[in-house]
Parts: structure tokens; C-alpha cells; sequence
């Protein structure tokens, strides 16, 4: 570290200051982002506990029912459009329908 550089503590207590909130978040130690994936369980418990069909879902979400079925099986994967498209008709958050890897899991 160069002389007369702030160190890490008052890094931190002076991003603390601007905003208290930010005493939950570090300057120096940011996350790294996991891989966001379709829960196929949550999902096909989520719509069966809704009375929905897959065939009507699927439907609901202009896709195949075929594709459907591998999403649920976690046979495949699905974009970010259809995770949102499949949590608005069944009316949940997406996190109640993904799970997220590490990217070291990808």
C-alpha cells in the first residue's frame, strides 16, 4: 500500500458515513454473481398447487408442452424470457422458480 493511502477500515468508514445502509456492503469485497437456473420441481409443484395444467401453462406461455415437461424434469434449461413468463402465470416471485450456482457449478 502507498504511503499515506487510506486503509480498508477507513475505506469502509467513510462509505458507511455516506449511507448507513452501505455498513451491510463492503467497498472492497463485492459478490460474485452465481448462474441463475430453473427449479423444474418448484415449478411443477407450484402449478400442480395451482390446479393448472402443463399443456395450459405452456399454452399461457407460448411455448411447446414438450419443453415444458424437460424445464420441469431439469432435462434443460431455459432463458431469462420464459422464467419470467412462466412466474407471471403462475403468480410468484422468479426466485421462487430458479435456484442459483456458484459460477464455479456452471
Amino acid at each position: 500500500m502507498a504511503p499515506g493511502a487510506p486503509t480498508d477500515t477507513q475505506l469502509r468508514l467513510h462509505y458507511t458515513q455516506r449511507n448507513p445502509l452501505n455498513a451491510l456492503r463492503s467497498p472492497i469485497e463485492r459478490p460474485t454473481l452465481g448462474v441463475v437456473t430453473p427449479n423444474g420441481a418448484a415449478i411443477r409443484s407450484i402449478r400442480e398447487l395451482c390446479g393448472m395444467s402443463l399443456r395450459r401453462l405452456a399454452q399461457l406461455i407460448g411455448r411447446d408442452p414438450g419443453y415444458l415437461s424437460r424445464i420441469e424434469a431439469e432435462q434443460r434449461g431455459a432463458t431469462d424470457k420464459t422464467l419470467r413468463d412462466i412466474a407471471r402465470e403462475l403468480q410468484v416471485p422468479l426466485a421462487a422458480i430458479t435456484r442459483e450456482l456458484p459460477r464455479d457449478q456452471e
